[in-house]
């Protein structure tokens, strides 16, 4: 019997202006609000800030000058170190409580299955057999990853800050006026050195279960590494193989409080360069991975 080929008309609608990465993005946007952890983990820190707002409004009600009184038993107690005020630090050491946490557990619950599974459902064909690049499919991947990112880190940060200035005193607002945007620009960069490099142990391993062994590998056995190291030699450059000081860093320079952390981090240039070497590094895999697996040049 002979084969014949299935018939198909030629499109003849309006075609979308839309660049091609949105589609992408948007697919990408819905896939991770599927999922129940994706949406627990986003709440979960959102619901945390908003915590920390009520607190501050009740502080504010019961006791109006809850501001000095904890500085000055926090400077009592640390010596003077001015740790307990609330200025643009303090906003770094939430870092610790929203970045470093949340940025680790959605990339292994979500980051890891974007390429792997159209890898999996070899999707990647049915991609790239239509006029989509492949710069723009990791485009639309990684804006929709970074946007879960940031939503986690960025969006309570926020959330404490809107509050921290609604129930502040009038010139408070000088103190904190870097928060907002040092942070946006220094947290985007890092969450898309995350977003790259995840998805570049994706196309690496080709396996959502090694690419979550690799990435803790990389964030928490070098991270331990790194701070080992430092403790033996003293070099606090050392401590630029983890990425979260290096993260910790980049936010502080955009923040302008590096004074008194450069003995216990990283030189600032030196975390720069790490991090834009790993976005470049990773950037660098994921584009050969994919013309590989592309049908157009």
């Amino acid at each position: 019997m002979a084969f014949r080929a299935a018939e198909y008309e030629r499109f003849s609608g309006e075609r979308s202006s839309r660049p091609t990465w949105i589609p992408i993005a948007t697919a990408t946007l819905a896939r991770g609000w599927a999922s129940k952890w994706v949406r627990r983990m986003s709440f979960l820190s959102l619901l945390m800030g908003f915590t920390i707002v009520v607190l501050l409004y009740i502080l504010n009600q019961v006791v109006p000058d809850w501001r000095e009184a904890i500085a000055i038993a926090g400077d009592q107690v640390a010596e003077g170190g001015g740790e307990w005020t609330i200025d643009a630090r303090f906003y770094l050491r939430l870092l610790a409580v929203f970045a470093n946490p949340f940025i680790l557990v959605l990339s292994l619950i979500f980051g890891h299955d974007l390429i792997a599974s159209d890898l999996r459902t070899n999707a990647m064909e049915a991609y790239f057999s239509r006029p989509i690049t492949p710069l723009s499919y990791l485009f639309g991947r990684t804006i929709a990853f970074v946007g879960f990112l940031m939503l986690a880190t960025f969006g309570p940060i926020m959330l404490i800050w809107c509050g921290d200035l609604l129930f502040s005193e009038e010139g408070h607002i000088d103190v904190i006026a870097s928060v907002p945007l040092g942070l946006f620009f220094a947290l985007l960069m890092s969450c898309t050195v995350v977003a790259l490099m995840v998805q570049a142990i994706t196309i690496l391993t080709r396996s959502a279960i090694w690419t979550n062994l690799v990435f803790l590998v990389v964030f928490v056995m070098v991270q331990g590494m790194g701070a080992m190291l430092w403790g033996i030699t003293g070099n606090s450059s050392l401590l630029a193989m983890a990425y979260f000081q290096d993260t910790f860093v980049v936010c502080a320079a955009a923040l302008g409080e590096l004074d008194g952390i450069e003995s216990s981090h990283p030189p600032v240039a030196l975390a720069f360069g790490v991090l834009i070497g790993l976005a470049f590094l990773s950037f660098g895999i994921l584009m050969r991975g994919l013309k590989r697996r592309s049908l157009l040049a």
